[in-house]
């Protein structure tokens, strides 16, 4: 078993550290993009956003939130990792991934970004109950599925080109890494279920009280 889990990793490192550089700079383009259109919101546009945000922090405080229905979660959580994988079976994805990030990256930061600005600080600690708890977890394996992707995207491109016969990394190993990211979502899934409701309770309360 220690074999088949060291195996897993031993993707050949021609490409990793430029193909990790390149996801992760989308992923903070894209994060800034968010940040700069959160703080450019203003007007009716901020006013509405902030009595959203405050609705439902009230509504939190109160146990008024419902949990979303589990395969809703489960869409929610599992179509960024597997547009990530299914790219990695196209030439397109050297294109495709990279726009990929970058909207996860916007989306993500623009909501956290929301947070801080209608809450101020507190808004940090709220944002990282909402987002931390199960991002902490399905952010590394996006990450790690959006590289294997990138590389094996990159071969078939090269194949394309006529440019090579580079080794496209699906196998063993990869379902091995995709089981493992696929665990690592599930876990993500039951923490946000379990953990986030009486923690968003708590942090609303405690906002609230101070405010």
């Amino acid at each position: 078993m220690h074999r088949t889990f060291v195996a897993a990793w031993k993707v050949p490192g021609d490409g990793i550290l430029p193909a990790l550089v390149l996801t992760g700079s989308c992923f903070l383009a894209g994060g800034l993009a968010g940040c700069l259109l959160a703080a450019q919101v203003g007007g009716a546009g901020q006013t509405s956003l902030t009595s959203y945000l405050q609705a439902f922090l009230q509504a939190s405080h109160q146990g008024a939130v419902d949990v979303p229905a589990l395969w809703l979660q489960i869409w929610d959580s599992l179509r960024w990792p597997l547009m990530a994988l299914l790219l990695g079976f196209t030439a397109l994805g050297v294109l495709g991934l990279p726009v990929l990030f970058a909207v996860r990256g916007f989306l993500l930061s623009f909501s956290i970004a929301a947070f801080v600005r209608a809450f101020g600080g507190a808004g940090c600690l709220l944002a990282l109950v909402v987002f931390g708890v199960g991002g902490v977890l399905s952010l590394p394996a996006l990450f790690l599925l959006g590289v294997q992707s990138f590389l094996s995207a990159r071969t078939l491109a090269a194949r394309v080109r006529g440019e090579g016969s580079g080794h496209v990394l699906w196998g063993r190993a990869c379902l091995i890494r995709c089981a493992m990211c696929l665990g690592c979502i599930c876990v993500s899934i039951l923490l946000e279920r379990a953990a986030v409701p009486a923690l968003l309770t708590g942090a609303a309360g405690a906002f609230l009280r101070q405010s």
